[in-house]
């Protein structure tokens, strides 16, 4: 039972592992891709992969930190219109990586109240809430307080799926075996189904959520 349990946790540690480098290469990559587009002084590409590093988010993953600096630099440009699709990036960003919690809340906050007071000042969208820029900035305000995206069912699918995924591995382990050694193809796959089931629901709330 000590060796069957070693082995879950062996195959746990290790496809953890793999995911968290594969999170990791691609926001460096992305972040990569963000600096060489701004030294180009491709703005728009830049926010894009930026955008897109802050997206690959792991807890304490130095990318994802870095990608919100430098957005955060993009978003204090005195142009209103970079500022504005700057802010919407780290808005997108952090609305993309919540899970059962919402990873950036401050920065998701901070980029909220922009986006709200620059589009109060938009002269494309002036009309947009009310004739004085105050109201507009409320009525911004309150839009984008609402988040559109469905969240509760997906978050407890990822929970789900993380349950079933591991629930998956210790079947295959525990009953995959027969007591003299032989391997059991049937609860092998099982097992297996069971695991691959979860990690699609891990990844259908987790996109979702």
């Amino acid at each position: 039972m000590t060796r069957r349990i070693a082995w879950i946790g062996g195959i746990v540690v290790a496809v953890l592992a793999l995911l968290a480098l594969r999170v990791v290469i691609a926001g460096r990559g992305a972040l990569a891709d963000g600096d060489a587009a701004m030294e180009q002084h491709r703005v728009v590409d830049a926010v894009g992969a930026w955008e897109t590093a802050a997206r690959w988010y792991l807890p304490l993953a130095p990318h994802v930190d870095e990608a919100y600096g430098r957005l955060a630099k993009v978003a204090a440009s005195k142009d209103p219109r970079v500022a504005l699709f700057a802010q919407r990036a780290i808005r997108s960003a952090a609305l993309a990586t919540r899970t059962l919690w919402q990873p950036h809340a401050d920065e998701l906050a901070a980029a909220n109240a922009a986006i709200a007071k620059l589009s109060a000042d938009d002269p494309d969208a002036a009309l947009a809430g009310g004739a004085d820029a105050e109201t507009r900035e409320r009525w911004h305000a309150t839009r984008l307080a609402v988040d559109p995206r469905p969240h509760g069912f997906f978050r407890v699918l990822a929970a789900l799926g993380i349950a079933c995924w591991l629930g998956g591995i210790a079947w295959a382990v525990r009953r995959g075996v027969s007591p003299t050694g032989t391997p059991l193809r049937r609860q092998l796959m099982i097992g297996a189904g069971i695991a691959i089931f979860g990690l699609l629901a891990w990844f259908l709330g987790l996109y979702n959520a």
